[in-house]
């Protein structure tokens, strides 16, 4: 980004966008699986325990997940199958839970999933659910503060493709 323009943005956002209040936006942004595969590898460190790492959007708010947890290529890849359990709440909870439905998996994947908690912060599992804060993640990468901005935030799914749903409003 050119160094001018990313010090303006800077600027805007550390006066709340005090030159654009009352601004109001809505987007529906459809995510590519190939983009949202491309966004995962670069987000997930090295050092995390998961890899092979492929999500493939399905329709009715589901995915299907193919992973090997560790390095050994004598551990078989996981398919597991999410679907959209709890959508965030903006701005007190901006966490969307995934359930995990693949049936029987839990019983044999338990200890496996354990193990994905060593995912970085913002990414935790308990029991059968995948709660990824949000917040969390975007403050990894800087972007938190832009969070303050969104009202609404929706994620849905189509066969192939991540649709986000934003609503904003600069106060």
């Amino acid at each position: 980004m050119d160094e001018r323009l990313e010090r303006l943005l800077r600027q805007q956002l550390d006066s709340g966008f005090a030159d654009l209040r009352g601004a109001e936006a809505a987007i529906t942004l459809p995510v590519s699986e190939r983009l949202l595969n491309e966004l995962v590898v670069e987000a997930v460190p090295p050092s995390a325990p998961v890899r092979d790492l492929q999500i493939a959007p399905e329709a009715a708010d589901r995915f299907s997940v193919r992973l090997r947890v560790g390095s050994s290529p004598l551990i078989p890849r996981l398919k597991i199958a999410l679907s959209i359990d709890r959508q965030p709440e903006l701005p007190t909870s901006p966490v969307l839970v995934l359930k995990v439905e693949s049936a029987g998996l839990m019983t044999l994947a338990g200890p496996i999933l354990r193990l994905l908690n060593a995912l970085p912060a913002g990414i935790a599992v308990h029991d059968d659910r995948i709660h990824l804060d949000l917040r969390a993640l975007a403050d990894h990468r800087g972007l938190a503060p832009f969070l303050d901005y969104l009202t609404e935030l929706r994620v849905n799914t189509l066969p192939g493709a991540v649709v986000l749903t934003l609503r904003g409003r600069l106060r």
